[in-house]
């Protein structure tokens, strides 16, 4: 007797078939259900086609001859071909499955699910908190050591102080809020009843120890009492250590801490401060207006940016002396946010390159500066760029904004190869002075002065792009859980903005990620 047995799926169904040869048990089982969907490393999206690919296995000595494709979708909508595309139209996760059938009609069948996006829902503010006093300049935020707080400097006027206050990520609620006149006050030397500052071009950093690092200039004193202090901030909002300098003119500097924790500022003056824990070693560094930067290598090179024929300089804090100044070319940058000043930081190349950008007397360029302040090259733009600056790639792609927007030329962000040749550049109408962003999927993001907010892929396509309010200075940061805020001017008062991008984190493998290269704003190079 010979028993031929074949096994269809989820059931058993015996044949018996007389014979005079021995007894032979055959089995026959279904085919294996297989398939794959066509790459989309930065994610599926709607209106984009989806190839799904069959990928089963039948067994041997037979063939599988019919495909059945469910999509998952709000039609049912069903394929027979072997390896169909769809496209879905809104957003979802949906279950595709297919069902294969072999000669013997044998089934077997295979479900996965997909994720399917729509970029322009991509972008969603998760809170908006108002602020008092002012936001001048590029004064930009950055996020607490222990990622649960985001800091922002507010200037004062008259009747309202200086402040900086301090968000809680979670909620969008006030942790804290320091009062920088009276801190002022209370920590001034000789004694001041009087002091207090306005317009705050600066940005706050923080240090390893969870300090919060800026520097203000007492505007509201008069005289010798003038001081210019720079402050650390505890965690909790107390003063840590304050240092009150001579009184100098000031604008845009962001303190760099380095690995030891030391702090750095600079002034108007051409003066450098060493500070440690509130002891100051001061360099008269020969510069001339110190405005923008700072940024710190691992080998103690001191960068920053100043006004007039200062341009670009590399300090040596070893030895106490200057290194270099890079210069050619400049402009007066009469378009940067309070007339003739730089406020750009410059970033550090993973080889010591200095990358930045500039305005020139007719336009404005993307530079990249060798360790010895020599010019490596230069990408030059039709649009003045006097303030922003520049985000490296772990692949060492170099974006760059491009500044203000004219009615015959836009901005945007422009892509440059290590070596300075171009990418790719990314058109907005409105005027772009603020530095970009790369997230973990090596997105770009960006944001213009009309407030507008704009993630590009990194081909340069828009992923996605939202309007956040009517006007913008400020830099935005992006924290390790891929939180992102900013500053925006939205219904005519200042908000604090914690925006959602579907990013998981900034870009953590990038050479300089962001302004300051990292969300504490410290400046330092890896």
């Amino acid at each position: 007797m010979k028993k031929i047995l074949y096994f269809l799926t989820m059931a058993l169904a015996l044949i018996v078939v007389s014979s005079c040869s021995e007894d032979d048990v055959v089995y026959n089982t279904a085919p294996r259900a297989a398939f794959t969907m066509s790459e989309a490393p930065e994610g599926y999206e709607i209106n984009k086609a989806i190839t799904f690919t069959d990928a089963s296995t039948p067994e041997a000595n037979t063939n599988i001859v019919s495909w059945l494709w469910s999509f998952g979708d709000e039609a049912n909508t069903t394929s027979t071909e072997k390896s169909p595309t769809f496209t879905y139209t809104k957003e979802g996760v949906y279950n595709v499955t297919l069902t294969v059938t072999d000669n013997h009609n044998l089934k077997a069948t295979l479900t996965k699910s997909i994720t399917v996006l729509d970029p322009l829902a991509a972008i969603s503010v998760q809170w908006a908190a108002n602020l008092s006093g002012s936001v001048t300049g590029g004064s930009s935020p950055a996020v607490s050591a222990d990622g649960k707080a985001v800091y922002m400097l507010t200037g004062g006027n008259a009747a309202e102080p200086g402040r900086l206050t301090a968000f809680n990520i979670a909620s969008g609620g006030t942790s804290w809020v320091l009062d920088i006149d009276a801190a002022m006050v209370s920590n001034h030397p000789t004694g001041s009843a009087a002091a207090g500052c306005k317009d705050i071009y600066s940005s706050p950093s923080v240090g390893a120890d969870g300090n919060v690092y800026f520097i203000v200039r007492d505007l509201k004193d008069a005289g010798a009492n003038r001081r210019l202090f720079t402050f650390a901030a505890k965690p909790n909002g107390n003063v840590a250590w304050t240092y009150a300098g001579p009184d100098a003119n000031l604008y845009a500097i962001t303190p760099a801490v380095d690995a030891q924790g030391n702090v750095y500022t600079a002034q108007r003056k051409g003066k450098i401060w060493k500070i440690n824990n509130g002891e100051c070693t001061e360099y008269a560094s020969g510069l001339g207006d110190i405005t923008g930067g700072l940024s710190v290598s691992k080998t103690g090179q001191l960068y920053g940016a100043g006004k007039g024929n200062t341009g670009y300089f590399g300090f040596d804090i070893n030895a106490g002396t200057g290194a270099w100044v890079y210069n050619a070319e400049f402009g007066a940058a009469p378009t940067a946010f309070t007339g003739a000043l730089r406020s750009s930081t410059p970033s550090i190349g993973a080889d010591g390159t200095l990358y930045a950008v500039a305005d020139k007397a007719t336009g404005g360029m993307v530079m990249a500066i060798n360790a010895d302040g020599s010019l490596k090259w230069k990408y030059d733009t039709n649009t003045s760029i006097a303030d922003g600056g520049v985000a490296i790639a772990a692949d060492g792609t170099v974006y760059a904004n491009l500044g203000i927007a004219t009615e015959d030329t836009p901005s945007g962000v422009v892509a440059l190869n290590s070596d300075g040749s171009v990418k790719w550049t990314y058109a907005v109408e409105a005027s772009v002075q603020t530095t970009p962003m790369i997230d973990n999927r090596g997105y770009i993001h960006f944001i213009d002065a009309q407030a507008t907010y704009y993630i590009l892929k990194a081909d340069g396509t828009l992923f996605s792009s939202l309007s956040l309010g009517e006007a913008c200075k400020s830099t935005p940061v992006m924290d390790a859980e891929g939180n992102t805020f900013v500053v925006v001017t939205k219904d005519g008062a200042l908000q604090m903005l914690c925006v959602r991008t579907r990013a998981a984190s900034y870009a953590t493998d990038a050479v300089w990620a962001m302004r300051g290269q990292n969300p504490q704003r410290t400046g330092l190079q890896k």
